[in-house]
Formats: structure tokens, C-alpha cells, sequence
């Protein structure tokens, strides 16, 4: 009985995961003979939507997040409480991550890392790095130069704490310098155009799927 219900909640429309690309890394970790534990870096969400993490836990991964900003992992968490989901997110930072070393089989930051700067962006790439096992999988996207958006952060609690002005933004092959210790399985560049509340934009991603060696 509990197996049935489990497999109607998975396919049921309203748990389709909004963050699309991360269903291509959760087929590259399928692939894999890893132990199912995943830990998400920027894990909160809005809140009308699910947390990405949500997809992991629905094919069978032991999940952990960590958000930084106050209303992000709040949405979460409230997600977990209703659903009585266990996601495990608290509240932390990805240039401090706080766990042991090769802990997790797969790692991904989804629309998070590119809130920091550039020095502090390769400070989490060295703690992912750091909390990976060997030949564990991570995903992580970086807003690419030729995406238009410049605007500075609107002043808060979080953005004093990332002590960040704007989004960093990439050229086509500058981030490939983070992956040094990692083999590049799959890297795309994604243009998207949609409407978003009402209003047209444009977004210009560059997605990496790596194996660390």
C-alpha cells in the first residue's frame, strides 16, 4: 500500500520540479553505484514552489541542503513540515560548509553560487570539492557574461553577509578552472527567454556535470 502511494506522488503533476536541468544530473547520479546521499548548496526556494531537493528524495536519496538566506530556507522548510518530508536543510553557508570531508556521492548548486563573488565562488568550489567522495558527481551553474542581467542587489541581511554588489558573471571558459581535480562529463549553455511575473526576460546559463577524480 505504501509502495503504491509513494508511486503516485512521483508522477503527479505538482511535484514536477521547476529547476529542469537538475533532472539531467539526477540521471548522470542514477547511472552511478554511489550510495544515494546528495547535498544541495542553496537549498531554500519560493514559496509557491517545491525545493529542488524534493526530486532527490522522491527517487530514493538521503537529502541534505544548506540555504543561507533567512526567507529561502524558511519556504523550505515549511514545504518539509506540511508535507512531512524530512529534506533535512539548514541554515548554512557553501564557503563553510558545515560537513566532513567525502561525506556525499553527489553535490549541486543550482541558481545559488553566482549570488557571491568571484574570490568567495572559488572558496565553495573548494569546500563541494572537499565534501565529495571520490568519483562522486556535482552540478553547478554559472550566470554566463552574455546574460544581460546587471542590476546591483537590493541591500539586505544577505547580500551584507555574501558581501556581494551584483551577480558574477562568466565567460564560456572561465569557470572550467574550479573542475581542475574533477573530470567535465556534461557542459551546456543555456539561453532561456520567458515570462516571469507578468514580465519578459532573458537568461544565459553555463552548466557543468563533473565526476571529481
Amino acid at each position: 500500500m505504501k509502495q503504491k502511494k509513494f508511486k503516485k506522488k512521483l508522477f503527479s503533476a505538482p511535484d514536477i520540479i521547476w529547476a529542469t536541468p537538475l533532472y539531467e544530473f539526477l540521471r548522470q547520479c542514477n547511472t552511478t553505484r554511489l550510495k544515494k546521499t546528495i547535498l544541495d548548496c542553496g537549498a531554500g526556494s519560493h514559496k509557491d514552489r517545491s525545493p529542488p531537493l524534493f526530486l532527490f528524495y522522491q527517487y530514493g536519496y538521503k537529502t541534505y541542503g544548506i540555504e543561507l538566506e533567512k526567507k529561502a530556507l524558511a519556504n523550505a522548510n515549511r514545504f518539509c513540515k506540511k508535507n512531512d518530508i524530512p529534506l533535512n536543510i539548514i541554515r548554512g553557508d557553501m564557503r563553510q560548509i558545515p560537513f566532513k570531508n567525502r561525506l556525499f556521492s553527489f553535490v549541486y548548486s543550482y541558481n545559488a553560487i553566482d549570488f557571491m563573488t568571484k574570490p568567495d565562488i572559488a572558496v565553495a568550489m573548494g569546500e563541494i570539492q572537499r565534501v565529495l567522495r571520490p568519483h562522486g558527481l556535482c552540478f553547478v551553474n554559472f550566470l554566463s557574461v552574455d546574460d544581460p542581467d546587471r542590476q546591483p542587489f537590493r541591500r539586505d541581511d544577505f547580500t551584507l553577509l555574501l558581501r556581494s554588489k551584483r551577480f558574477s558573471h562568466f565567460k564560456d571558459n572561465e569557470a572550467d578552472i574550479y573542475f581542475r581535480n574533477f573530470e567535465i562529463i556534461r557542459k551546456e549553455k543555456r539561453l532561456i527567454e520567458k515570462l516571469w511575473y507578468g514580465r519578459k526576460i532573458k537568461q544565459v546559463y553555463i552548466d557543468y556535470i563533473a565526476k571529481k577524480k
